[in-house]
């Protein structure tokens, strides 16, 4: 399963255990603010009939969330705003309970502090077998090579899984996909170090001082940016 298809299964296995949550998707922050009230059965509004601003609501909500509990549930997080990601923390930090589900997630506030499960792609023959039982739910005449061509877009996904089906069974032609799955450039980048190493020798024993100054400039730079990519977020093999 994805990770959407996942949240709206724990959604319903705890509404049918009597707890109070609800579902939401990115929004501004604002559009949130007053979805989680309504959750509650908050007012929106103040004494005057004007709408809370965002400063009130938060306010309200962290009050309302002191005495009370409901599971807030997220998807697509990664698209939160940070500013409401930080209004998330101090839920967090109030015993709120969360379940937040993203792609790729970045390493900053709430999901700092929010202990992570990660989905491994499906295996090759999992998502042969769900594409193989989707054509036959569609009705289609893709043969087993046409199946094995539209498998690439999936990358272990199975919601990208079906996609492909159904564009087949249309005739859309998408080769590139869009899955997060990467290949691994690292022993490229170990054969240009090594190319830069072996010109500064060359230039040493040849006595080519041009060669070697140039050498040892592109063996710090090749040096700097390795270092830099440390930093980086790693990519994973996380499902969209």
């Amino acid at each position: 399963m994805g990770k959407t298809f996942l949240i709206r299964q724990v959604m319903d296995r705890l509404r049918a255990d009597g707890v109070v949550c609800a579902y939401f998707e990115p929004a501004t922050p604002k559009n949130l603010l007053v979805s989680i009230a309504d959750l509650v059965g908050m007012d929106t509004k103040n004494l005057e009939g004007r709408s809370k601003t965002v400063e009130v609501l938060k306010q309200d909500l962290l009050q309302w969330f002191s005495v009370n509990q409901a599971v807030l549930i997220f998807d697509d997080a990664h698209f939160l705003m940070a500013q409401f990601r930080l209004f998330l923390k101090k839920l967090k930090d109030a015993g709120v309970p969360l379940l937040l589900a993203a792609t790729s997630p970045p390493r900053a506030d709430i999901f700092l502090y929010t202990p992570r499960i990660e989905l491994q792609p499906l295996a090759e023959y999992q998502i042969r077998d769900l594409m193989e039982r989707e054509a036959i739910n569609l009705g289609t005449d893709l043969k087993p090579y046409q199946i094995s061509q539209l498998q690439s877009r999936a990358g272990g996904n199975p919601m990208l899984a079906k996609r492909a089906i159904e564009e087949g069974f249309l005739g859309i032609q998408n080769e590139a996909g869009d899955h997060g799955r990467y290949f691994d450039i690292t022993p490229l980048l170990l054969l240009v170090g090594i190319v830069f190493v072996a010109y500064r020798f060359i230039g040493l024993g040849t006595g080519n001082q041009s060669l070697y100054i140039l050498a040892g400039i592109g063996g710090a730079i090749f040096l700097g940016i390795a270092r830099l990519s440390y930093y980086l977020p790693k990519e994973s093999r996380r499902i969209g």
